[in-house]
């Protein structure tokens, strides 16, 4: 077994049992990282591992805007978990890719993708990358920009060791990671981690890497 299929689980939501199954095997083969069937309601499974990190593959089969975003919104998830949300299935013309990239998600499959973009988007996800076309990541992020110019800019201070760790959260690195490189505990990394969102106000590691990619 490779380093990355003992470092990281993928996981199916929102599909049913027979096409679960079928996308958590195909994956498994085309990625070499061991797959399961979530079982926890929304887009965040209730049997995740928590010394794993987890790509979260949501299924968005026949689901509206206000559904998908709602179902974000109640993830509920913990910052114990190192985890990506990915959706497919999704509707290309529902436009809601800024929403959901505010959200935290980190790649979006439309319903007319072929099935093998997912194994490439895992790849790209595994090296920090956000699974988005150029055009759209473009314009969401021109938007967010724009919206941030019209509004009166805060200052946010950030010490050099939190710049530090935001940069290696940007660049995909875990939290194991963080405290190696460091050399300071997995407690340490996550005050850090703490302070650092609560500073620039971002809910999770996807958004905080948005956030250091237009401020660092």
């Amino acid at each position: 077994m490779s380093n990355d299929a003992s470092e990281w689980l993928i996981y199916i939501v929102g599909s049913g049992s027979m096409q679960g199954e079928l996308l958590a095997a195909y994956l498994e083969k085309e990625t070499g990282l061991p797959c399961r069937v979530g079982d926890g309601n929304g887009f965040f499974p209730g049997n995740m591992v928590s010394n794993r990190r987890s790509i979260i593959f949501g299924d968005c089969q026949g689901l509206s805007a206000n559904v998908i975003l709602r179902k974000l919104r109640e993830n509920g998830q913990s910052e114990d978990f190192e985890s990506y949300v990915v959706l497919f299935n999704v509707n290309s013309g529902l436009s809601i890719e800024e929403d959901l990239l505010t959200l935290g998600v980190w790649g979006v499959f439309y319903e007319e993708d072929p099935p093998v973009s997912l194994p490439r988007g895992v790849e790209a996800i595994k090296k920090g990358e956000i699974w988005l076309s150029r055009q759209v990541m473009s314009s969401c992020l021109v938007n967010m920009r724009r919206r941030e110019g019209s509004q009166q800019q805060k200052r946010y201070v950030l010490s050099n060791r939190e710049r530090e760790v935001l940069q290696m959260i940007a660049d995909g690195a875990s939290n194991d990671d963080i405290a190696v490189n460091l050399c300071v505990s997995i407690h340490t990394v996550r005050s850090h981690i703490y302070r650092i969102f609560k500073k620039i106000e971002v809910s999770n590691r996807q958004q905080a890497s948005l956030w250091a990619a237009q401020h660092l």
